[in-house]
């Protein structure tokens, strides 16, 4: 499931806080309205007591020392109250008709005040006592009712709106915070080891963004010293062991000429020459790879036949193939031309070729094949062989990276042929790619920016 951006989030909690916020405010306002109504219809109620306990009053003063009883009441007598009981102790002395047969006061109620449904209705009402007398008003409810049932209405209709309201702002907020980070975002992209020149925009206002930007431009600072200071090592030392070691080989071959030597001393200065023509093959790759790294490798282009290059290379690729008994086929039929430097590209074409018949099984085949497409020239350099490992598929490009050939001496080399091809593609503006590997084969594609013959 894919996880919601910065932006998306921001919404999201905008949102549902406004929500929470607008109903719990909604709940208190709704509350708040309901007990100031209430607490009005408890008002009306103590007045409508008033004016009962006068009527009562006057009663007593019309019939003095007369006890009250039912006889004394009458719909004439009393105000005009839809729900009403008057009780003597225990004794009822009237009950108004819309109560009907509901009893409001008992002898064992204590209430002072409460409410009750009657046919759907609600009825709040209070107790009093006056002269011997208890009595109960009501009111009915619906007033209250009504203006909670508007409260809702309109907080139906308003919520959504508000909401909506504030996703949108919302938005429109967290577009504007994460602009600046986007920005940063695009040019961090930017940099990378052929380009650690380039730095954030310096910010317009020393906030949290522009923290950021001075934290990342001061970290590529110390970045861009540690890559150069690593490239100038490398270049360095590639460049102060190259005459040690033509040096040492140079000797050794003169060693080698004397006729006085034993077969055991022969031998050990045979091997010290190819153990220096190794290390110088080492060194001439790292030396090669710091000049890629300085974005100094290609230094003129010219048009260049792949065709015509590989067929060039196929003398040195069938004597290397000869031990193993490979069989190199072809499919190379037009030209297909790529400017670049014709040196570097016979490397990077060679070093394919090589790591194919190395990778390979005895009386394999390796194949090579050109074409052109889409403004692209391709080299497809494919070998039967074990395939590589899905471990080792996402390494075949390191530096001195050769998988399980590398605990054992059965397969030469120093695993720098692959980057080497890969660097020298990437300065013509191409790039290698491991296409396909398997039990069966394996392929990599060289591909080349292609140049187009003129028509005439």
């Amino acid at each position: 499931m894919r996880r919601l951006t910065f932006r998306g989030r921001v919404v999201l909690w905008s949102v549902a806080v406004a929500a929470t916020a607008l109903t719990l405010f909604g709940a208190g306002a709704a509350w708040n309205l309901r007990r100031e109504l209430v607490e009005n219809l408890d008002q009306e109620i103590k007045e409508n007591a008033a004016a009962f306990t006068a009527e009562l009053d006057e009663q007593q003063r019309e019939a003095p020392g007369q006890r009250a009883t039912s006889e004394g009441f009458s719909a004439e007598d009393l105000p005009s109250f839809p729900y009403v009981e008057v009780r003597a102790g225990p004794r009822l002395l009237y009950r108004s008709q819309a109560l009907g047969s509901k009893e409001v006061l008992s002898q064992q109620s204590q209430l002072r005040h409460g409410e009750f449904t009657l046919e759907g209705r609600r009825i709040r009402f209070r107790v009093f006592q006056h002269g011997g007398i208890t009595f109960a008003l009501g009111k009915d409810l619906r007033t209250v009712d009504e203006a909670l049932s508007g409260l809702l209405r309109a907080y139906l209709i308003t919520l959504p709106l508000v909401v909506c309201a504030v996703g949108a702002g919302g938005w429109l907020i967290a577009s504007r915070a994460v602009a600046p980070i986007q920005k940063i975002t695009r040019q961090a992209e930017k940099i990378s080891a052929s380009a650690l020149a380039q730095r954030m925009p310096p910010p317009p206002a020393q906030d949290e963004i522009g923290r950021l930007t001075n934290v990342l431009n001061a970290m590529f600072d110390r970045l861009q010293r540690s890559f150069e200071q690593v490239t100038r090592f490398t270049s360095d030392a590639s460049h102060e062991l190259k005459t040690p070691l033509a040096l040492m080989q140079a000797q050794v071959e003169d060693a080698l000429e004397a006729d006085s030597l034993a077969a055991e001393q022969r031998q050990l200065l045979s091997d010290l020459s190819d153990q220096c023509s190794r290390l110088s093959q080492i060194v001439d790759g790292l030396l090669l790879l710091s000049r890629a790294d300085d974005r100094h490798l290609v230094q003129a282009q010219e048009p260049v036949d792949l065709v015509r290059l590989v067929r060039e290379l196929m003398e040195d690729a069938e004597i290397l193939a000869q031990p193993a008994e490979l069989s190199l086929e072809c499919d190379l039929a037009d030209p297909v031309i790529a400017p670049g430097d014709r040196r570097l590209l016979a490397r990077a074409v060679m070093n394919l070729i090589d790591n194919a018949i190395k990778h390979n099984r005895p009386r394999g085949r390796v194949t090579i094949a050109a074409s052109a497409s889409n403004n692209e020239a391709m080299l497809r350099i494919g070998n039967t062989g074990p395939g590589l490992a899905p471990d080792a598929a996402a390494h075949i490009f390191d530096r001195f990276y050769r998988g399980d050939s590398s605990h054992c001496n059965e397969t030469p080399g120093h695993g720098l042929g692959l980057s080497i091809a890969r660097e020298i593609a990437r300065a013509h503006g191409g790039d290698v790619l491991l296409i396909h590997s398997d039990a069966e084969c394996t392929e990599f594609h060289l591909i080349l920016p292609l140049v187009r013959p003129a028509l005439s």
